[in-house]
């Protein structure tokens, strides 16, 4: 007995699906299998291909397809709103079969720092013995084993099975990034998020939401969560009332929390000092007052730290033990991951925003002994508004900026370099353009003094090069220390030993 199309649009017990031959759901009609229910998503591009995915995933073994529009086809059902119900659905299901204690979820939005924050946290809960996944841009698991992940947040379906995979296998938290792409299209309804945190908002993926404001309101979605218990904000963002009013707005009432480093807050930074080991700071909270030490580089880390704090306070944690773990913290491959060479520091970053550029290249200023490079690109197929916007902050904060590839994607490299120049005035800037990323990082490597850091900016962790759609291995890490090693190598065999 099959179950039926008014069994699934009704019924709010999965156990009752179970009765019939219902296997699940599936997105991908490749992988269907028999008792399983195919949902077809709309190819915009390619409305043609939906209907021939669902009719594979027919003949495959699934029992029904459910789509957004009508495909004419047998045992299908039309459901318009199926991206916000399909992650409820999934997770339904997934209790069903497997009963376990759920993870509680904690997720973190904004355009720069939700990697490093979401990271942080995991590495807390860990540090303080509880098993927490971390899901993310940099890799989904439970730490330190990581799995690349396709997607910053995963579709709705195997966001859902990760997160009950995960509960499972004994984690008691997950600690994700919540991504404007993926709060949009609905990738996170089902997650019973109890906390969220806002660190920040600039100008990104406009190519997707149009407009500032669009942004901005994707991401305020996270704040709408009606399971939310906290909201952890960065009032120092400009666009935090956006966040705030979202969450004040919630029917749940969550608890506001809000951070600063430079005005009142329920969590406020002061006496913040700068090394080339990390830094020091002060936080001051409604009970009392605690020396902080972070080892890693950057004012914006500082927040990062400071949020991560907050958040994992919040889950049920003592602040004091949390703060005296701090000295450990890594952070997340790729944000602002330093390789030393004798006097030299090069930073690898996935800073690939005009803000985040330049939140970098600020805060290495306070360190930087002698120049301070920029080594950056643009990507292809995104954003061309924000190209000289890029070339203008390596400028300004930099005293010597390198052009360079990042992904070019599908897109002509010499667009790129024309739009990172256009109305860029140049006179008395110290910049090279070296379009291909391996000859430029060895240039930069050869070049750097004593005193000077170099910042490989705009691909962080990821280890491929993308070009003509085609993606190529490529790490940033590993090309600085190849070139510091065969820079090392040529100098130990003109000077070979006595």
């Amino acid at each position: 007995m099959s179950i039926t199309f008014k069994d699934l649009y009704t019924t709010e017990d999965a156990a009752e699906w179970m009765q019939h031959s219902f296997q699940g759901f599936s997105l991908d009609s490749r992988k269907v299998s028999t008792g399983q229910i195919f949902i077809a998503l709309n190819s915009f591009s390619e409305p043609e291909k939906t209907v021939q995915y669902a009719q594979k995933a027919l003949e495959n073994g699934a029992i029904s397809v459910i789509s957004e529009v009508d495909l004419n086809l047998e045992n299908n059902l039309v459901v318009p709103n199926v991206r916000q119900l399909m992650g409820h659905w999934q997770k339904q299901y997934l209790r069903a079969v497997q009963p376990t204690t759920a993870a509680k979820i904690i997720a973190v939005t904004g355009t720069n720092g939700k990697t490093t924050i979401s990271r942080l946290i995991a590495e807390l809960l860990m540090l303080s013995d509880v098993k927490c996944a971390v899901m993310g841009t940099t890799g989904n698991g439970i730490l330190p084993h990581l799995e690349v992940s396709s997607h910053t947040t995963l579709d709705a379906l195997n966001l859902q099975n990760a997160i009950h995979h995960y509960a499972l296998n004994g984690a008691k938290f997950v600690s994700l990034e919540a991504s404007s792409h993926g709060l949009e299209q609905g990738r996170l309804k089902g997650c019973d998020i109890e906390i969220a945190v806002y660190s920040n908002l600039s100008r990104d993926h406009l190519d997707y939401h149009g407009t500032l404001e669009a942004y901005a309101a994707a991401k305020a979605l996270l704040f709408k969560f009606s399971s939310l218990k906290v909201a952890i904000i960065n009032i120092d963002d400009e666009h935090a009332s956006i966040m705030l009013n979202a969450a004040k707005e919630n029917k749940a009432k969550p608890r506001l929390i809000t951070y600063s480093t430079r005005q009142n807050a329920d969590y406020q930074v002061n006496d913040i000092e700068y090394s080339l080991a990390g830094a020091t700071f002060t936080l001051v909270t409604a009970h009392g007052e605690f020396k902080v030490k972070s080892p890693l580089l950057g004012h914006f880390n500082v927040e990062n730290i400071v949020a991560s704090l907050i958040a994992a306070e919040q889950a049920g944690f003592d602040l004091k033990a949390l703060i005296s773990v701090v000295h450990k913290l890594e952070g997340a491959p790729g944000r602002m991951q330093v390789i030393r060479d004798e006097q030299r520091l090069f930073i690898v970053d996935y800073a690939h925003t005009p803000d985040a550029l330049i939140q970098v290249l600020q805060t290495l200023k306070r360190h930087v002994l002698k120049d301070l490079w920029a080594v950056f690109g643009c990507g292809g197929d995104r954003d061309r508004g924000k190209r000289p916007l890029m070339t203008q902050a390596a400028l300004d904060y930099a005293d010597i900026a390198l052009i360079t590839s990042d992904n070019p994607r599908t897109e002509n490299p010499e667009q790129i370099f024309a739009d990172m120049k256009a109305g860029i005035d140049f006179s008395g800037h110290n910049k090279y353009e070296i379009p291909d990323r391996r000859e430029a990082i060895k240039f930069a490597v050869k070049n750097a003094q004593d005193g000077d850091i170099v910042v490989i900016a705009g691909k962080g962790h990821e280890n491929y090069q993308e070009i003509d759609g085609v993606r190529h291995w490529f790490d940033d890490v590993v090309e600085v220390q190849s070139a510091i090693n065969a820079m090392h190598s040529s100098i130990d065999s003109a000077y070979p030993a006595q």
